[in-house]
């Protein structure tokens, strides 16, 4: 087994006139595996990004608090509330536009980019939506590459998973690829991991093993990123 410890201390940290953010890494330039891109922001009401445009990236949004506000130039359009993610494949090229929905309160959101695994494909989204209770002590997928358990499809061998356990349950993460790692990030609360305690804003990347338990040592919020391992590892 080997691990990545990155406590929330050492992110980036951003702040400016309408959003507040902490990097984990930055596409091009750090990574774990194929995970190149993990913000975690707060977008002040009515604020966001105009549009602009990807390519060949594969680009996640997941919702804790409040709604999002999503369009590109594929014609897709909708809002984004909590207990959602998007995926959205970029492939040969998209432009899109990203705002509150909200002109009263904040949105707490993660962007997660991952490398894609063909490059130059159509670009798409999806999102996939849940119950609070889907994912209440248990390990809920929320995208694959082959949209198994109704999840929705990304253009890499990579598993995105959510989790609410309660405090003093425990559960296991099971490797979905052999030679996979994981990226297992605590949004809140405080969660025990082998020798880790991880808080909020805490992160622990775990590959070479096939099963991890983890304990909930508060009521705790983990959103659970699994990818191919052959890039290494780049902080």
């Amino acid at each position: 087994m080997k691990t990545l410890y990155r406590p929330s201390e050492n992110r980036w940290h951003k702040k400016d006139a309408w959003k507040t953010s902490a990097y984990a890494f930055v596409p091009y330039q750090t990574h774990f595996g194929e995970l190149c891109g993990f913000a975690d922001d707060i977008v002040a009401a009515g604020k966001g990004f105009g549009m602009h445009p990807h390519q060949n990236m594969e680009i996640s949004t997941i919702v804790l608090q409040g709604k999002q506000t999503h369009k590109d130039d594929t014609g897709g359009e909708g809002i984004l509330g909590g207990n959602a993610i998007q995926t959205m494949s970029a492939g040969k090229g998209i432009m899109h536009s990203e705002y509150n929905a909200s002109e009263t309160e904040s949105f707490w959101s993660y962007q997660i980019w991952v490398y894609p695994k063909e490059q130059n494909v159509v670009p798409r989204h999806e999102k996939f939506e849940y119950q609070p209770i889907d994912k209440l002590n248990k390990v809920l997928l929320t995208i694959s590459p082959d949209k198994r358990k109704g999840s929705a499809k990304i253009n890499q061998d990579a598993f995105f998973s959510v989790s609410r356990i309660e405090v003093g349950k425990k559960i296991d993460y099971a490797m979905n690829l052999e030679g996979n790692g994981v990226y297992i990030h605590c949004a809140e609360g405080k969660v025990q991991i082998g020798e880790f305690t991880l808080k909020a804003g805490d992160a622990l990347g775990i590959y070479e093993i096939e099963t991890v338990q983890l304990e909930a040592l508060a009521d705790t919020e983990l959103i659970f990123v699994e990818v191919p391992m052959e890039r290494g590892v780049k902080v």
